[in-house]
């Protein structure tokens, strides 16, 4: 069989650039990737991410180089290995990079990551269960909700990370 396009790897970015690929019905898109399928319970429910991550058959299971500010120990980085990738292997959370930091990287000079330059592109994947507004989208293909569960440690957390500390 003939491919107009190959993509390695079905992690978030692979499943996203072949689906944007396969839109055109005259592309043939063929994705492969190392890992099974995450339509499993392990993956469905939240604190079972703490079995996966330390599975090699769900999890690269990398570790960073030895670090010299950190004594020289070595960091484990775990990396989803299943369809999805990480964003199947994240405990179900849902976040999106902090403005402050497209802000500055557009300071470096790269002007098309500016926060307003990828913020209708966050619209663009999201079906947010509050509907749409000037931050979020309503007609993507991953539905977004905010958590059911009103545990009061959720928001001592928030309200702990509201203080937070600067940072350069």
């Amino acid at each position: 069989m003939k491919f107009d396009y190959i993509i390695i790897g079905a992690g978030s970015a692979g499943c996203v650039l072949s689906n944007r690929l396969s839109e055109n019905q005259n592309n043939k898109v063929a994705v492969f990737e190392a890992g099974g399928s995450s339509d499993i319970w392990k993956v469905k429910m939240p604190l079972a991410l703490l079995y996966t991550m330390h599975d090699p058959k769900y999890n690269w299971k990398y570790y960073s180089e030895p670090e010299p500010h950190l004594n020289n120990r070595r960091l484990f980085c775990p990396r989803g290995k299943m369809i999805g990738g990480c964003s199947a292997h994240n405990g179900m959370v849902f976040v999106r990079g902090n403005r402050n930091d497209y802000e500055r990287w557009e300071n470096f000079g790269l002007k098309s990551w500016s926060y307003e330059k990828v913020l209708p592109y966050f619209k663009k994947i999201e079906t947010w269960s509050g509907g749409e507004n000037q931050y979020r989208g309503s007609l993507g293909p991953l539905p977004v909700n905010q958590s059911k569960n009103d545990n009061p440690l959720f928001k001592a957390f928030i309200n702990s990370a509201s203080e937070g500390w600067t940072c350069g």
